[in-house]
């Protein structure tokens, strides 16, 4: 009997996956826990082996589909498995039918009713003309080629002007399509709430500098973010109720203790959040050199499933591109993020009146406000910028 391979669940969250590549092609012999077919899911790059040992067959979805969980991929058989045994099964829709470019205009749709009834050329015609022939109102018993001129100059004096626009319409699939269903998901459950300060980072500015030559000497290229994240972290341990989950369902906050940190990436294809894993244990050198792998990893597509899962607190580095302040959406179950922006010179007022030079930060912090309240946030930045604007206590009160 033949086999079907069904796409198989990955991971607990992921319900759905983009086949980017067949590793195998019809036809070919393939062993088993071979890989056979590359699926992109949760923002990361899967290859998926093979249950069975046999023929690939038949492939059942082609490159650019996007399958759920537990739909057929495609049939196996056996050497010398008569044909006939085959399951008849529906063809793959094709991508490139999706990616089809449309013309349409503001009179009507493009599509053209079956009922209508219309030579081959006319409804060529008509479709190229953003004409629908199913909402004119035509005497004849056929519509044809000269028919739709006709139609067209009509519709052009009723509406003196017909502009005939070109769309490509394209599938949001893949890491787009993952970042589009967390973002509108954050957006529907929690209740973002934003609160604001600035930080003073000029001592902060003057130790990173120090601190460069001795990172540069292991091959590390040390940013603000090492910092960031150890401030962050240690800010965590006093305010525990900022590295929660939550969990919709049951109505139940998870209190971690261990201090996973996501951090964004701007890639190609969209937002990336990899996880530096307990943040806590590691120093400012170790969080720099993964930062910077990880990085590479994401932007090259290579991240595996578990870099980006368990985050309990996010950071999105805004500032290395520029903007003034944002509103970061939180990373849902998460219940808070952190948005570091772009540090500046700017004119600051001492407490003896004397105006000075200082390099400030906008610090912009999301969070859930069914979980935290707004002191609450207010307290928690204050305490986060005492440690950014006074460095040494990062070292003094890290372990």
């Amino acid at each position: 009997m033949p086999e079907i391979l069904k796409l198989p669940e990955i991971a607990e969250s992921v319900v759905e996956g983009e086949i980017l590549k067949w590793l195998k092609k019809e036809g070919e012999y393939v062993k088993k826990n071979e890989p056979v077919v590359e699926i992109e899911t949760q923002k990361v790059t899967v290859e998926i082996p093979s249950p069975y040992e046999g023929i690939l067959y038949k492939i059942l979805e082609t490159e650019g589909s996007v399958v759920e969980v537990g739909k057929p991929l495609a049939i196996f058989v056996k050497e010398g498995e008569k044909i006939d045994e085959i399951p008849k099964l529906e063809e793959p829709k094709r991508p490139e039918e999706e990616k089809a470019p449309l013309k349409e205009s503001p009179e009507t749709s493009v599509s053209i009713s079956s009922k209508v009834l219309a030579t081959p050329s006319a409804r060529k015609l008509a479709r190229e003309m953003g004409i629908d022939l199913s909402k004119i109102e035509f005497e004849g018993k056929r519509i044809h080629k000269k028919d739709v001129l006709e139609i067209a100059e009509k519709l052009k004096k009723k509406d003196k002007e017909i502009v005939i626009e070109e769309v490509e319409r394209i599938p949001i699939k893949g890491i787009r399509r993952e970042i589009s269903l967390r973002l509108r998901e954050s957006k529907d459950r929690a209740v973002h709430t934003l609160h604001v300060e600035e930080a003073d980072l000029t001592e902060l500015v003057i130790l990173r500098e120090k601190m460069k030559e001795i990172a540069e000497k292991e091959g590390v290229k040390l940013t603000f973010m090492p910092f960031v994240i150890k401030a962050c972290v240690i800010t965590l341990k006093k305010h525990p109720h900022f590295n929660v989950t939550i969990d919709d369902e049951k109505f139940e906050l998870i209190l971690h203790k261990n201090y996973n940190i996501g951090f964004a990436v701007a890639t190609e294809v969209g937002l990336i959040v990899p996880v530096i894993k307990n943040a806590d244990r590691k120093s400012i050198i170790e969080i720099a050199r993964e930062m910077t792998e990880m990085a590479e990893k994401a932007r090259k597509r290579e991240l595996e499933l578990e870099d980006v899962q368990g985050g309990t607190f996010t950071i999105t580095n805004i500032g290395s591109i520029g903007g003034l302040l944002s509103f970061p959406v939180i990373n849902y179950p998460q219940v808070a993020i952190l948005g570091f922006h772009s540090i500046r010179k700017r004119p600051v007022v001492k407490e003896n009146n004397q105006i000075v030079i200082r390099d400030i930060v906008y610090l912009s912090l999301s969070f859930d406000h069914r979980v935290i309240d707004g002191a609450q946030a207010a307290l928690f930045t204050k305490d986060l910028i005492e440690y950014l604007q006074t460095p040494e206590r990062i070292f003094l009160e890290s372990r």
